[in-house]
């Protein structure tokens, strides 16, 4: 099967002379890191193509010289593989970029074949795998001293109680890694109160048969440093604090902002991917104690979402990425702008909607609290994701389908609650 591809019209950026149509082809492009990347690249005079599952913003950008439907690497990897190598094939970008758990999964399976026609900006396989299971990634960083939760790992048939009793309460439920084969999306770690809770997410169908450790809540402040090295050497160095994730106990940064690093969470950082050897970019997630201690969440080896933030703070985290992966020469960047935020509206609104309609909790403020950061952070100067004045129409089109979802979950709404009445 290969893949569908829409060509449009698009401005002739300037570029190095190559044979081929695109110079870098930019996977799921319905993410905030594609389109940033996009435009980033663009902007910098490379010929970019997006490529996704689905209609995504990143096909609107007046950066993206050509764009295409592919299969579903969920319900068809073999054919999303495939689909891959026929625009690698008929486009012959220099690099190819993934930015979802999904797609990388599926790159990995069928790495040597592609890498034998485009360069894949990802680590090498042996220091993925090491970022990507937790398991390995806890264990590394207990050796170099790095602070974890209290864990325990959560085996078929385990006492619930004893384990619960070990971690304390509130506890977390975390999957070792957040991609399944065969699943429709990250599986995200659920908070638990007792241990009811606990063994009604362990019977859970999707989460049988997965690797998963209780570990110890930790409620205070998210801290990422996000680290690029290449060759032995680290080239950019970025931090920011998120003061809101969706899901709210760790998903995905909603409001965020950047800010120095702190000492302790840039040395714990360094060390882990250093000692990993961990190539191109990486995002090293901690949060704080009641007492201030960083501990270690995890690693993701990939283009953080939230990736716009570092891009505006002025640190150009895709033309690295690309460069590197190219085997180009690279530039250390030297120093960012701090206390820039950045807002996903999308995200913040899909946060207020989950949290009026849960009882307070681990990460959940009372509705009246929730409501009032919402409107408060309204009023607050910040960068939006995907507006940009300039190149307006992904914000356009990102709008119209949030809008549209919404839409859609009123009426299911509605629907229930008539025929509830009837």
């Amino acid at each position: 099967m290969s893949a569908g591809v829409t060509r449009r019209s698009r401005p002739q950026a300037a570029s190095r002379e190559r044979s081929g149509t695109l110079d870098v082809a930019v996977l799921d492009a319905s993410g905030r890191a594609a389109l940033i990347s996009a435009r980033a690249l663009g902007e910098a005079g490379a010929r970019v193509g997006a490529f996704d599952r689905e209609q995504a913003p990143a096909f609107r950008s007046r950066w993206v010289r050509e764009s295409g439907l592919l299969p579903d690497f969920v319900a068809e990897p073999d054919a999303y593989a495939a689909a891959l190598l026929a625009l690698v094939e008929r486009y012959e970008p220099e690099v190819l970029i993934p930015a979802h758990d999904g797609s990388i999964e599926v790159i990995r399976a069928h790495r040597s074949e592609l890498e034998r026609r485009v360069a894949i900006a990802l680590a090498p396989e042996s220091q993925l795998a090491v970022a990507i299971d937790k398991a390995q990634t806890f264990a590394l960083a207990e050796s170099l001293g790095v602070a974890l939760p209290r864990s325990v790992s959560l085996q078929a048939g385990c006492d619930v109680e004893e384990a619960l009793a070990e971690v304390g309460l509130p506890a977390v439920v975390k999957p070792m890694r957040s991609w399944v084969e065969g699943s429709e999306e990250r599986l995200m770690s659920l908070v638990v109160s007792g241990a009811s809770e606990l063994r009604a997410i362990l019977a859970l169908p999707g989460w049988r048969g997965v690797p998963l450790v209780l570990q110890q809540w930790v409620g205070g402040r998210r801290e990422a440093v996000w680290l690029f090295f290449a060759r032995g050497k680290i080239w950019a160095r970025f931090a920011q604090v998120a003061y809101r994730m969706n899901p709210p106990l760790g998903g995905a940064s909603i409001l965020r902002e950047s800010i120095v690093p702190n000492r302790d969470v840039l040395e714990s950082s360094e060390r882990l991917v250093r000692e990993i050897g961990l190539e191109g970019f990486s995002e090293v997630e901690f949060r704080r104690d009641l007492s201030g201690r960083p501990m270690l969440m995890e690693i993701n080896p990939r283009l953080s979402a939230s990736i716009e933030l570092g891009v505006r703070a002025g640190i150009d985290f895709p033309g690295l990425l690309y460069a590197w992966a190219a085997g180009r020469s690279l530039h250390e960047a030297q120093s960012y702008r701090v206390g820039i935020r950045m807002r996903w509206l999308g995200g913040d609104l899909r946060w207020l909607r989950a949290t009026l309609g849960a009882a307070p909790g681990p990460d959940i403020p009372p509705r009246g609290v929730a409501l009032g950061r919402f409107l408060r952070d309204s009023l607050r100067p910040s960068g939006y994701d995907y507006l940009v004045a300039s190149d307006p129409l992904p914000a356009l089109f990102a709008s119209y389908a949030l809008l549209r979802r919404g839409l859609v979950h009123y009426g299911a709404a509605a629907r229930a609650f008539g025929g509830g009445r009837s």
